[in-house]
């Protein structure tokens, strides 16, 4: 037992290594530009043990990115206690968890920024927003979107749209404004189209 233990933490702490060595390494050069040996020499971990978890450093990368978006989903849909709805509006806690998140992590979806297009990660983000958008109208009482008024699925790019566009924009203009700020404002943009 204590072996499947070392081996789950040794082969935890080797897949920690290797992310902070991409993202070191995203910072200072194209994606195009990385090898696997140059993630491993900066990870300090053996090739062979790169392959016992990952196909090639294109698998690796969007194991990574599922990872994150996974994180940040957790971090977004927890469950909200009552007490803690300190604003009138039930997506609040939604939307500020989100920018919490973003400026928890902040260096690293700054390169992800920088280098999204090179690692193609479009699919993996918009499958993201996608979820969290269903998740959202789920978890928001009473928030039922209304087909009649505005088809679903257009009503969803609209969100998507304005969530991916500022959430860019809050970060590549260094949070000029609170996550509270922003998610006030968020709210109120959204209700007042």
């Amino acid at each position: 037992m204590a072996d499947c233990y070392r081996g789950d933490k040794r082969a935890t702490e080797s897949k920690q290594q290797l992310r902070k060595a991409l993202f070191q390494l995203l910072s200072e050069k194209e994606w195009g530009k990385i090898s696997v040996q140059d993630l491993t020499k900066v990870a300090g971990i053996h090739r062979t043990t790169f392959y016992q978890h990952y196909e090639d450093k294109f698998d690796f990368a969007q194991q990574v990115m599922d990872e994150m978006f996974d994180v940040m989903k957790c971090a977004i849909f927890a469950p909200v206690q009552e007490g803690n709805l300190e604003k009138e509006h039930a997506a609040y806690v939604y939307i500020f968890r989100f920018y919490q998140h973003l400026q928890e992590h902040e260096e690293e979806y700054q390169i992800l920024l920088k280098r999204g297009r090179e690692l193609n990660i479009h699919g993996t983000v918009r499958a993201f927003f996608e979820e969290s958008f269903s998740l959202g109208v789920k978890g928001v009482a009473g928030s039922k979107p209304d087909p009649l008024l505005v088809p679903i699925d257009m009503q969803k790019q609209f969100v998507i749209s304005a969530y991916v566009g500022t959430a860019e924009w809050w970060l590549r203009t260094g949070r000029p404004y609170s996550p509270d700020f922003m998610a006030s404002s968020m709210i109120h943009l959204i209700e007042n189209q």
